[in-house]
């Protein structure tokens, strides 16, 4: 008995220097910046949904919000899958970090070296990253003044941060298949309320199969639009300041290391702020173009971008952790969750089905309800 109580402690004892060391080695690999923490995304996306809802609370029977969006329960899954691109960042695969890493930051003051400003960034993820290439190549010189550091290949193990970010291009792609989504949902439901009595039992089950799944996915490309829309409501997110002032300083700012996450969570936890508490004074004025959200989405970034400083100003005086910094990030987070309820309006309207849609969906769908 003596000697498996000595070979248990044992493997406990290894087991803990085990955890231990492998708490260490995490601790040394640089965090990625976020935005908000999941507290803050779901924040956002409940306000989001409910901003939604007031929209379209007069539409007519063709457009007016399904019933089951209103449910608590996938309110709850919206807010939660707004946090799941941050998890993505978990998986240490170089491929799937190099593509989707930069989808959530666009770093504005990083644009000019490239001879663009944030009104003439291409809609078009490719031909702005042409741009981009093209610029850097013909113009090496651009680098060799001004506040941009020269691009550093050994200190980019992922080769992600040459190019300003993705972010916009993350939010509009993102509506796009939110849109393409609520549409497939739509078809679905008709096809389920089509079905006549005598459709065999394989037949509806199929039906309602398909139906469930499309709804899953309306909620699925949600969350990830939630995700980016909230990450760009962060100001520093939309700054090559994003973690601590970097290169010239004047004005003395902070160059903390910590500063992003205080942003992203600590500051939501010191001002207390909650969905309970935002949800009174959330407004609904923030319109998109339903059928081309670009522009809409680069004056949300303009809007972040133009609280960096007053941001890193709050820091220094130490305002941030008075009234006036409560202010700014109620703010924030209200203007992001206005900035996606609108979007989500503008999806749900722009994805009620025309004669073309229904023709485009049979021609890719195949088998249809009944098809295996």
């Amino acid at each position: 008995m003596a000697g498996s109580t000595t070979v248990g402690a044992l493997r406990k004892a290894v087991r803990l220097i085990a955890a231990a060391t492998a708490c260490a080695a995490i601790a040394l690999v640089p965090a990625p910046a976020l935005a908000w923490d999941a507290h803050g995304h779901r924040i956002i996306t409940l306000l989001a949904l409910d901003g939604m809802r007031s929209r379209l609370a007069n539409a007519p029977a063709g457009v007016a919000l399904p019933e089951f969006l209103t449910q608590e329960r996938v309110r709850t899954m919206v807010a939660d899958q707004s946090t799941v691109p941050d998890r993505w960042r978990s998986v240490r695969i170089d491929a799937h970090l190099h593509a989707r890493n930069p989808e959530h930051y666009i770093n504005v003051e990083n644009l000019e070296p490239f001879g663009l400003t944030l009104e003439t960034i291409p809609p078009l993820r490719y031909e702005y990253l042409r741009v981009l290439a093209v610029q850097k190549h013909v113009h090496p010189e651009a680098w060799e003044t001004g506040e941009t550091p020269p691009y550093d290949p050994a200190r980019d193990p992922l080769k992600i941060y040459e190019w300003p970010g993705f972010a916009p291009h993350a939010i509009v792609e993102a509506y796009g298949q939110l849109v393409s989504s609520m549409r497939v949902y739509r078809q679905m439901e008709a096809e389920l309320a089509a079905l006549d009595a005598g459709a065999g039992e394989r037949v509806r089950e199929t039906a309602d199969a398909r139906l469930e799944m499309a709804r899953a996915n309306v909620l699925y490309h949600m969350g990830v639009l939630s995700h980016f829309v909230g990450d760009i409501a962060q100001p520093l997110h939309n700054t090559r300041h994003f973690n601590g002032w970097v290169g010239s300083n004047p004005d003395g700012f902070t160059t903390d290391r910590g500063f992003h996450a205080y942003i992203d969570g600590g500051v939501l936890e010191h001002h207390a702020l909650t969905y309970a508490g935002l949800k009174d004074g959330a407004t609904t004025q923030r319109t998109v173009n339903a059928r081309d959200p670009w522009k809409g989405t680069l004056e949300h970034v303009r809007r972040a971008f133009e609280q960096v400083r007053p941001l890193y100003e709050m820091q220094k005086s130490g305002d941030l952790q008075k009234d006036p910094g409560k202010a700014l990030i109620t703010e924030r987070l209200r203007d992001g969750a206005d900035m996606l309820g609108a979007m989500y309006a503008a999806a749900w309207e722009s994805s009620v089905l025309t004669p073309r849609d229904a023709q485009d969906f049979r021609r890719f769908d195949g088998g249809g309800a009944s098809g295996t």
